[in-house]
């Protein structure tokens, strides 16, 4: 649309509906890692320094000039206390609730190695100016006449851990980029195109994206990006999704489909109608569901966060048994200070609260940025033991949209215009068949003619007037029954077409028709809306969902802690991840955010509500917050040929029809839904990952097997209901598979709860929003081989998660034993497990390149 146009009248389409206010947008994700990362550089930029001088004058006998440690005591004072500060403080808070963290560990550690340092300074005789002291890196039981000083380990312990934590909190934040480019992928500006009501003249200018209400109209230019979710009201063009599905095709868009937000235009101008905006919009509810599963919990990290739970008190208990243990056998206290102080600082399991949610945060990540949403995080289990997948065959292994397969003429008939012809008439229907034959026409360059007259005879055929006279299309035993005569070669072109599943019409000329023809005007037939409410289980529903934005927390004690304080209020579960510093709450009782946020502060620690999802109504309405759009659950096609009503120069005269026509058939036309380009290499890739692929319909056997021949799929169940479909799922589960089940419609909705409860659900992203509500995942591209992506990612993510626990686990194994026989000195100890953690970190970063 040229600027130019944009100041003559518009239709009376228009007009804009009183606009409703938009939603806040979804918060910036990550800035707590980030300004965390930053105060953790500061600290380690001024630690470092002096840590490496306390442990050059300490190791380095011919550098200890006189009083050298003194100099090094007073280098230790900034960096055991302000450096420290971190591990101190949430040692503290811990301690105040009579609860210990991984911190208390390194905050016992580095006082203990100071305390004793200063005892020895003072009183032990390594105050003494002149004494000289040489470090082994293997603690010894025997020293030259004075206490051991122990300030350069203290200062290396801080240092190794600072580093690391700021290489975590880098990684981690690195960890969130597929979310954070996932919702900074909307437009910032919009055209908004204002309405003068008086004179309908049209004036634009240019307003932040942010603040378009719905039924705002605004215009998207080529190489722009569409600035929320609307409908298209004027111009057509083609839509690059590939930001949203992974798809790289762009789209066919024209007047009447839907658009969705973060779309880029690729040639044409649009005029496009807002009808969801702010945390409403397609993008904002994918970044929520990638955020809150990012923020839930896999089983296996709950065991991992029970088993650390329990891991601080014993390791307390260990480093007292191993000095005393020392003590008792001899080895004097210096070597039994130094093994017991080791033990602190070695088992800390920080690796261990990392492995899982640091693999989940990235895997989840990259499986949004191909197109795939993941509900939650218990799913990624749950792919691991997938050995069988029921694939619905309309939308989802085919497109669901019928299309023009073949014509078969009678004799003396051309194929042409007996098509042409029988377009123009079907062009007025909204039938999926009548679109059908119209889409075909148009692709084979074929020209309409006016139609003067239409008429439409439910579940028969349709019939209109044009200039060579009636034109009838529709069921043969119909036209047999108007006294049309059909030849066989037409009636065995049907019956062969129907044979293999697909659907056929024939097409009939009577040059004599016209003449019934009145002048009354056809009035379209409304749209008719369906209000589907499916039942819900009987157990209590939540009443809302919210996500919390958790500071403050350093390892897997502080996630229990949090946990422990929300779950005392009644009606109230929280799974909170430390990669992510979130929470998934889910309530069964009213609080409100204020409540929740006070008692996460209560128990040390900042909490913010960043967004909260009501529950539907018991009417099935839509929740606060949510859609209130009129969607039928019917995807909108790129292309679809408009209703009479719709369509300009489309009037057309009613038409009574006679007992006996007089006419002839002239084609039989054969539709079909066709099969998904990507079909039959998804279910090749569903067989290298050892699941069976079952194609699952309503639809009959014929057509059921005809579709399953040309994919590969060797067994088929047809011609069931959607309660056969869920018992289906059912009767596999009782044999003992885990079954996934692929759907679109709401038909599918029950089939793919039922996979929840022992497998997976998968909806695609062009289905009905009953069907994405009810699934564990949701395919935005709507092909059939991001079933097979997201069981890779799915798996390989579970893979990295064993990998990070092993580690994590190992390197306790391997280095409490060390510590408890006295050959390991603190600060190797500080230095080893910091290399722990980042090295689960990089490994889960692995994720990134998952395909």
């Amino acid at each position: 649309m040229s600027t130019d146009s944009m100041t003559t009248t518009p239709p009376a389409t228009l007009s804009a509906p009183e606009a409703t206010p938009a939603s806040a947008p979804t918060p910036q994700v990550g800035e707590g890692t980030r300004a965390h990362a930053a105060d953790l550089r500061a600290r380690l930029i001024v630690s470092a320094p002096l840590g490496i001088l306390a442990m050059v004058l300490s190791m380095v006998p011919a550098w200890q000039f006189t009083g050298w440690q003194w100099v090094v005591a007073v280098a230790s004072i900034p960096v055991v206390t302000w450096g420290a500060w971190p591990f101190h403080r949430a040692a503290f808070a811990a301690g105040r609730h009579g609860s210990t963290t991984m911190d208390t560990l390194v905050s016992l550690g580095v006082i203990s190695s100071t305390l004793w340092s200063w005892w020895a300074l003072l009183w032990g005789g390594a105050g003494m100016l002149g004494m000289r002291m040489q470090m082994s890196l293997i603690p010894r039981a025997a020293h030259a006449g004075h206490a051991e000083i122990y300030f350069e380990g203290a200062c290396m312990i801080v240092v190794f851990l600072l580093t690391g934590r700021y290489m975590e909190a880098r990684a981690r934040y690195r960890a969130g980029d597929a979310l954070r480019s996932l919702l900074s992928m909307g437009a910032k500006e919009a055209t908004l195109v204002s309405v003068d009501p008086a004179t309908g003249e049209r004036s634009e200018s240019v307003v932040p994206a942010s603040s378009l209400q719905v039924g705002d109209l605004f215009t998207v230019r080529p190489g722009e990006k569409v600035a929320t979710d609307g409908v298209i009201v004027e111009g057509s063009s083609a839509l690059d999704t590939s930001l949203l599905t992974g798809e790289s095709v762009p789209v066919d868009a024209a007047p009447g489909d839907a658009v969705t937000g973060a779309t880029v235009n690729t040639w044409g101008s649009l005029l496009v109608r807002a009808t969801r905006v702010g945390s409403d919009t397609t993008l904002a509810q994918m970044g929520r569901m990638v955020a809150e599963a990012q923020a839930g919990k896999a089983p296996v990290q709950r065991l991992a966060d029970q088993i650390s739970g329990v891991f601080v008190p014993i390791v307390i208990v260990v480093s007292l048994l191993t000095l005393g243990g020392w003590l008792l056998a001899g080895g004097g206290v210096q070597a039994a200070f130094t093994a017991a102080v080791a033990v602190l600082v070695v088992a800390c399991p920080c690796a261990l609260g990392l492995a899982t949610p640091t693999a989940i945060l990235v895997g989840s990540g990259r499986a949004s940025q191909l197109g795939i949403l993941i509900k939650n995080a218990e799913i990624l289990e749950q792919t691991r033991s997938i050995d069988t997948m029921l694939l619905d065959k309309t939308g989802t292994v085919t497109t669901g949209v019928m299309s023009l397969e073949s014509v078969a003429v009678a004799p003396g008939a051309g194929e042409a215009s007996a098509l042409s012809l029988a377009a123009s008439v079907e062009s007025l229907s909204e039938h999926p068949v009548a679109r059908a034959i119209t889409s075909g026409a148009a692709d084979r360059g074929l020209s309409l003619v006016p139609v003067t007259a239409f008429a439409n005879q439910p579940g028969l055929g349709v019939v209109g007037i044009t200039s060579q006279g009636g034109v009838l299309v529709g069921r043969p035993s119909w036209l047999a029954s108007l006294g049309i005569d059909v030849p066989s070669s037409l009636l065995d072109a049907v019956r062969e077409a129907e044979a293999s599943g697909a659907s056929a019409v024939v097409a009939a000329l009577a040059p004599q028709l016209g003449r019934v023809a009145t002048t009354e005007a056809v009035t379209p037939m409304p749209e008719a809306h369906t209000h589907i409410v499916l039942p819900g289980p009987d157990a209590k529903l939540p009443l809302a969902t919210l996500t919390m934005s958790v500071g403050g927390m350093t390892c897997a004690s502080c996630v229990r802690r949090v946990e422990r304080k929300l779950g005392k209020l009644d009606g109230v579960k929280a799974e909170v991840n430390l990669a992510t510093e979130s929470a998934r709450i889910t309530l069964t009782a009213p609080h409100s955010d204020e409540e929740l946020e006070a008692v996460v502060s209560a128990a040390g620690y900042s909490g913010t509500v960043t967004s909260r999802s009501e529950a539907a109504t018991a009417d099935g309405a839509p929740a606060a917050g949510g859609s209130a759009g009129g969607d039928t659950g019917t995807p909108t096609q790129p292309g679809t040929t408009p209703s009479a009503g719709e369509r300009e120069g489309a009037q057309a005269s009613s038409l009574v029809i006679p007992e006996r026509v007089e006419g002839s058939a002239i084609a039989a036309l054969i539709v079909r839904d066709t099969v998904k380009e990507s079909s039959a290499d998804a279910i090749a890739q569903l067989r290298e990952l050892g699941i069976e692929p079952i194609l699952l319909t309503g639809d009959n056997e014929a057509a059921a097997r005809h579709v399953a021949d040309q994919v590969g799929i060797e067994r088929v169940i047809a011609g069931v209901l959607p309660d056969g479909k869920r018992n289906t799922v059912a009767d596999l589960q009782a044999e003992g598979r885990t079954v996934a089940m692929v759907g679109d419609g709401v038909n599918d909705a029950a089939a793919l709860a039922q996979a929840s409860a022992k497998g997976l659900g998968i909806a695609m992203g062009s289905g009905t929003d009953v069907a994405i509500e009810v699934a564990d995942m949701t395919l935005m591209n709507s092909s059939l081989t991001s079933a097979a992506t997201a069981i890779r990612v799915s798996r390989r993510t579970l893979r990295i998660i064993k990998e990070n626990l092993f580690w994590a686990f190992f390197y306790n194994v391997l280095m409490v034993p060390l510590a408890i026989a006295g050959l390991l000195s603190p600060m190797l100890a500080s230095a080893a497990m910091a290399c722990s953690s980042v090295f689960v970190v990089l490994n889960s970063l692995r994720l990134r390149a998952a395909k």
